[in-house]
């Protein structure tokens, strides 16, 4: 497999996807979480995959309803825009993956392993690739910890 750096986004933004959808039906399945709750969670990482591309069939069926939709048929780009803000508005997602960046950068701080650092990358990457928005809704950039806010121990335990 390639390095994080040279994997496509739609492929990143799938992964981190799919890896909180699979926590999320463990959770549900262990009796930590009802169903809809853990869909509510989810809904932020599905129409960020959908932003970014990925091909991920139950979030490409959101897709094609939009493009197919009443009217003139749209382009895919659209369609995608559409369909990720209908499952989660972009409000909703960014202090989402703005959190999961800054946690994610925590950890590859603290703990610099090549896990940790492929996670931090491949989120970095995808908030970059969607930090700015017409509407003004960007992504805000990472803010190192500072002296007094914790260690970064404390910062990954948040």
């Amino acid at each position: 497999m390639p390095p994080v750096q040279q994997l496509p986004l739609g492929h990143l933004a799938a992964a981190e996807f799919r890896r909180r959808q699979v926590r999320a039906i463990e959770v549900v399945r262990n009796g930590g979480m009802m169903r809809g709750a853990a869909e509510q969670l989810l809904a932020p990482w599905a129409a960020v995959a959908i932003l970014c591309g990925a091909e991920v069939t139950e979030l490409m069926q959101a897709v094609e309803a939009r493009r197919v939709g009443e009217g003139p048929r749209i382009s895919l780009g659209e369609a995608r825009w559409l369909a990720a803000d209908d499952i989660c508005p972009r409000p909703v997602w960014v202090p989402v993956i703005a959190a999961a960046r800054d946690a994610a950068l925590a950890r590859f701080a603290a703990d610099p392993s090549d896990t940790n650092t492929a996670a931090a990358v491949a989120i970095q990457r995808i908030c970059i690739a969607l930090q700015h928005d017409v509407n003004g809704c960007h992504i805000p950039h990472y803010r190192a910890p500072q002296p007094g806010d914790g260690t970064a121990a404390q910062q990954v335990a948040a």
